[in-house]
């Protein structure tokens, strides 16, 4: 597998940002990192619009500005719901969802 940060690089020349929010989510998903979807789905939200955003979804913007920060964004429901929200459709095979719930939270502060 290619070196994540070449993927990113090569996620980040796709023009259609719904297709590109994909590509990087798909990703992060791949890591099994939570807080990486997070990042991600936080960078895409900022793309986006924050008001406009948090408005769609009906969600505090300082709640949203959290999702980068660990243990704020604690399932894959949550995710594909905002992902969805953006227009992303994501296939979420059994194996994300297993490396996804088995991710540890330990330490991490809820916002």
């Amino acid at each position: 597998m290619d070196h994540i940060g070449e993927r990113f690089a090569e996620a980040d020349l796709i023009t259609i940002r719904e297709e590109r929010w994909a590509a990087q989510a798909v990703i992060a998903l791949d890591t099994g990192d939570l807080h990486l979807v997070g990042l991600v789905l936080f960078k895409a939200i900022q793309e986006y619009g924050l008001y406009q955003f948090a408005e769609l979804v009906g969600e505090a913007p300082i709640r949203l500005q959290r999702l980068w920060m660990p243990g704020v964004l604690t399932t894959l429901e949550r995710a594909l719901e905002l992902f969805t929200a953006l227009g992303v459709r994501l296939p979420i095979e059994p194996y994300h969802a297993t490396l996804l719930a088995n991710f540890s939270a330990t330490g991490a502060s809820i916002h």
